[in-house]
């Protein structure tokens, strides 16, 4: 246990409070002796006799600098410092690391500090930990592209790492036989223009200068194109070299992500059906609610074929089909993920819809009113390689779509030579949700228990919030920023899956960008996106992207259900209650004739005739198209309602 959780555990016996206990506001948590919560308190407070160095993660002979350039943008304040403060509380990141921020803004150490304290606050947390985790970090303001700034950026990192290693020599007994390794981590939270005028003044300013010291975290987006991205790497490849550079993407972070090549390669059942032969389509999806977010600005420039799908969707779409490497390293990896993206061809526009979403041109951060940028996106990828041809890979991503979701579908073909009886049954599915409420599922056909036969998909479900209730899925920032702590690479991104990724988009972006009269398809708030990715699913043998069981492309309303009560119901006033019935869904969508609904139909709901089926004494098989995906929900639509 860390000084810190082992000065919150006594205090907290003294006092009678747990962890979980500080339920306030941020401008109404008190600290114990008086201190104000953004105060520094007395370092004897927070720590202990004894070793103060984490013993969970081998760092203990390691001295660890953070310095975060736009320390006080929507990223760092979002992502980095909860992260870090997180990696500390959970005594994977050493007590007395050093924090350090730089930045425009013109702001000093304690006002900084406020804006850390409100980004890392969490009511189940106790105060102390957060103190003094506040109490590490420094803020230094200046330009990017100004040297003398850097200059005084290193006289502080440099202060605060002497105090650092004098802290931990008298820890040592004041003659250790050796001084500790030192690990500096320079986080970029900036856009990528400015990646290159940070990293020159780093050298200049003689701040990183040592390969085994420094690494680099650069964040997307890098590049807009092939010429942009290869002009990036080509002016940064002169001030850093490739095993110092960690190009973060946090899907590749996250719990079911990481799980990928576990789940296809530890388990013999999957290898001998991951190929063409069984498989019949590959979907990598992401929809969110919510439109811009107030991101307009930065969105406006990029779109989310840039900003979501070069880069998340298809690192994914590589982790699913790469061939098995010789290990888990971060070489061996690399070496199998560029063969498959070398394999996938240039993007057509035929294979491409684009939208955007009503409304999105009078968001207040929107500055072009005429902007063509897209909202939404669908792609039909192509490998050509034996294990991959002629299976189509769909990559989805759109904003202010029907719901949140990001997850991998894989549909398999129909059983070859199936018998009548099971003939028409759907295909099996095995759905990866990365998330929300992540697992894994197999979509099955089962013999629905009961006197009569019938046949419904079914789910074999590996859900994580039942399957794992006691463990917390790290946050994918938490794992990568501790990873490259450590040096793996294995979850980074390669300069050369960067060119490989943008080779595959940039000559369909330039050739939307050079159709001034194509706009992106319109498509209203809370739908699945516009009506022509349906048209692109049906040419690739599917109702839609996404699930195939039918669902109106409007808002979802609620779902009667036809149970045993209105069965009876039904039999003694048949006109009352077939008013009040939502009628049944054919296959297609359109609503069955009311002359086969429930309640106009009364030979269905007796039980009269023997148990072989004879007329009158037969019991109605359920022929809803849901695909046990979740409860229907969904009344029933026209096809006039559906766009």
């Amino acid at each position: 246990m860390s000084a810190v959780r082992k000065a919150v555990s006594e205090a907290a016996a003294k006092k009678g409070f747990t962890d979980t206990d500080s339920d306030e506001e941020p401008a109404h948590v008190a600290v114990k002796g008086g201190h104000s919560p953004l105060q520094p308190i007395p370092e004897q407070s927070a720590r202990v006799s004894g070793s103060t160095r984490s013993s969970s993660t081998n760092m203990g002979d390691e001295l660890t600098t953070v310095i975060i350039f736009g320390a006080d943008g929507n990223l760092a304040k979002k992502k980095t410092f909860p992260a870090l403060f997180n990696l500390m509380y959970k005594d994977l990141l050493a007590d007395d690391v050093v924090v350090v921020g730089f930045a425009r803004a013109e702001l000093n150490t304690p006002k900084f500090r406020e804006l850390v304290y409100k980004a890392i606050y969490a009511p189940a947390v106790p105060n102390q930990p957060r103190t003094h985790f506040l109490n590490q970090v420094t803020y230094e303001s200046g330009q990017f592209n100004a040297l003398e700034d850097f200059v005084r950026l290193r006289e502080t990192i440099r202060e605060r790492e002497a105090a650092q290693l004098a802290e931990w020599t008298q820890r040592m007994g004041g003659s250790p036989a050796a001084f500790p390794k030192r690990v500096r981590l320079y986080y970029l939270a900036v856009p990528s223009f400015l990646y290159y005028d940070i990293c020159v003044n780093l050298k200049e300013s003689g701040i990183a200068l040592d390969k085994k010291v420094d690494r680099f975290v650069l964040e997307k987006p890098f590049g807009r194109d092939s010429a942009t991205c290869n002009e990036l790497l080509a002016q940064l490849s002169q001030v850093l070299s490739e095993d110092v550079s960690y190009r973060i993407d946090h899907y590749l972070g996250k719990e079911l992500i990481m799980n990928l090549l576990v789940l296809r390669f530890a388990n013999i059942c999957f290898e001998s059906i991951w190929n063409h032969h069984h498989i019949a389509s590959v979907q990598v999806i992401f929809k969110e609610k919510v439109g811009l977010d107030g991101r307009g600005g930065y969105f406006d420039q990029y779109g989310v074929i840039r900003d979501v799908m070069q880069n998340h969707l298809t690192q994914i779409l590589a982790l699913v089909t790469m061939e098995q490497p010789l290990s888990l390293s971060a070489s061996h990896i690399l070496q199998e993920k560029i063969k498959v993206l070398s394999s996938i061809r240039p993007l057509s526009r035929n294979d491409l819809v684009v939208g955007q979403y009503s409304g999105y041109l009078d968001e207040d951060s929107i500055t072009n009113k005429n902007s063509r940028t897209e909202t939404f996106a669908v792609a039909v990828l192509h490998i050509n390689n034996p294990r991959w041809a002629g299976v189509p890979f769909v990559l989805k991503a759109g904003k202010a779509l029907n719901e949140n979701r990001a997850e991998v579908r894989i549909r398999f073909k129909h059983v070859p030579g199936a018998i009548p009886e099971l003939a028409g049954c759907p295909e099996n599915e095995l759905i990866i949700r990365v998330q929300p409420n992540e697992g894994i599922y197999w979509k099955i056909q089962n013999k629905v228990p009961g006197l009569h036969f019938q046949v419904a998909p079914m789910r074999m479900d590996l859900t994580y919030q039942s399957k794992y209730a006691k463990e917390e899925l790290p946050e994918a920032y938490e794992r990568l920023i501790l990873h490259v702590l450590h040096a793996d690479k294995s979850h980074f991104v390669h300069a050369e899956e960067l060119k490989l990724s943008w080779h595959i988009f940039s000559s369909v972006l330039h050739e939307l960008e050079a159709s001034p009269d194509a706009r992106p398809a319109p498509y209203m708030r809370g739908t699945r996106g516009p009506a022509a990715a349906d048209e692109l699913a049906q040419r690739y043998g599917m109702k839609k992207f996404g699930s195939q069981r039918f669902e109106a492309n409007t808002a979802p309303q609620a779902h009667e259900k036809w149970g045993h009560s209105e069965r009876w119901a039904a039999r003694r006033n048949p006109a009352a209650t077939t008013a009040n019935v939502t009628p049944r869904r054919t296959e297609e969508g359109v609503p069955a004739p009311k002359s086969e609904w429930p309640g106009n139909n009364l030979e269905n709901l007796n039980i009269g005739a023997g148990a072989g089926g004879a007329a009158g004494g037969a019991i109605p098989r359920n022929t809803s198209a849901s695909s046990c995906d979740e409860a229907p929900g969904f009344s029933a639509q026209t096809l006039e309602t559906r766009r």
